[in-house]
């Protein structure tokens, strides 16, 4: 009987410091929880272009070409691409420029080795691209322009110093899409073909730096 009196007055004396206790720890949770900073999160909407699949190409493109042994000079040409898919495209290009003298020309005085004729170069290409990198360029807070690095490759002709000569070509370059019909391409391309006019045949290495404006239909 005693050890039960007992035990009921330990619980009478304990259970008030419990309910403080709890009423306390509730409090504190109640304050915490009414610090928290709720974050506004305000989504920003871009005005995306895209080039859809299946679109055709039309390109005006101008820059400089250097041919191997000779100066380097002004080229103007037209593209026309077709976009098979997101990743692959086709295209055939027409290009044309002119040279002046060659190196030996000029350091010689001697006479010509290529009539006037003959220093108008023209190519015709049909190449295979890859779009690489796709990737974007913020241009204001809420407007985002695609952009993508490719590569390509090709084979045609070269008219010049008098003969069609068989060319390959190898390009890479940067395509920034500025809405969904409209764009400008850096490209260099290198075009690989051979010329005898110091007498043996040699493999040239001629480079093209181009910017072209393209109009997809």
């Amino acid at each position: 009987m005693e050890i039960r009196f007992r035990s009921i007055l330990l619980v009478a004396l304990l259970a008030p410091g419990f309910l403080v206790s709890s009423e306390l720890a509730a409090q504190s949770e109640e304050e915490e929880s009414g610090n928290l900073i709720e974050p506004q999160i305000e989504r920003v909407e871009f005005d995306e272009s895209l080039i859809d699949a299946f679109d055709f190409e039309l390109a005006l493109y101008a820059g400089f070409l250097a041919v191997e042994n000779f100066d380097t000079n002004l080229v103007s040409g037209l593209k026309i691409g077709y976009h098979v898919s997101e990743d692959f495209f086709v295209q055939a290009s027409y290009a044309s420029s002119e040279v002046g003298k060659t190196s030996f020309e000029i350091l010689s005085g001697g006479a010509p080795l290529l009539a006037d004729d003959e220093r108008k170069v023209e190519y015709y290409l049909v190449s295979l691209g890859y779009n690489l990198f796709p990737g974007e360029t913020f241009f204001t807070d809420s407007t985002t322009f695609n952009t993508v690095l490719y590569v390509s490759g090709g084979v045609g002709s070269t008219d010049f110093a008098g003969g069609d000569r068989h060319t390959i070509a190898f390009a890479v370059g940067h395509r920034t899409l500025f809405a969904d019909g409209f764009s400008l391409d850096i490209e260099m391309r290198d075009l690989i073909f051979d010329v005898d006019i110091f007498g043996s045949e040699e493999s040239t290495q001629n480079l093209e730096f181009t910017l072209s404006l393209n109009l997809f239909l």
